[in-house]
């Protein structure tokens, strides 16, 4: 869950924190009240490129940090572990777009290229606007739903740690009955 979000020196936006709630976020709000600077900055955060033409005028780089409340049975959770970072179910993203060279992007303090954050970031938010529906229409992820739905993600952990063994026994014993062939 996306707790806060800080932009700095993006497009238009000085200095601006958002805070946001538990369960569904809608931004709205007249044209020209920021709500596509707010879209382009956490698209920014989790992964999207952007061209240095974003940062405001007169500064030398653009950051936006976010902080997120992650579940602790999550896919995110898996892979921050697959990513080698740490998580006390809290993780906090920074990006940086600087106007001469190249950007930073900082997970828990870990440096992380841009392959890393989009594959984190597709496990913290979905953004939907008219017309959009990012995960529904990734086939991947509807498993994912169904087993957060029924509250059965440690079962599906087990399941999988279960069919590992197995899948090793099996080995075990074909190996076994290869030896007696032999012998």
């Amino acid at each position: 869950m996306l707790v806060g979000l800080r932009i700095k020196n993006l497009a238009i936006a000085e200095d601006v924190q958002v805070e946001f709630s538990k369960g569904l976020n809608v931004i709205t709000g007249e044209t020209g009240a920021g709500k596509s600077l707010i879209i382009d900055a956490l698209s920014f955060l989790l992964g999207s490129k952007a061209d240095s033409d974003l940062i405001r005028t007169g500064e030398s780089s653009a950051r936006v940090e976010g902080v997120f409340e992650l579940d602790s049975d999550g896919d995110a959770i898996e892979t921050l572990r697959d990513a080698g970072i740490e998580s006390d179910g809290q993780l906090v993203i920074a990006r940086e777009l600087r106007r001469e060279g190249r950007g930073l992007v900082r997970v828990n303090g870990s440096a992380v290229v841009q392959a890393q954050l989009v594959a984190i970031g597709q496990h913290l938010v979905d953004v939907h606007g008219q017309g959009d529906y990012m995960s529904l229409l990734r086939p991947a992820e509807h498993l994912a739903f169904l087993d957060r739905f029924a509250g059965s993600q440690q079962m599906r952990s087990t399941l999988a740690e279960l069919v590992v063994e197995i899948r090793r026994v099996r080995e075990e014993i074909e190996g076994l009955h290869l030896g007696e062939r032999e012998r």
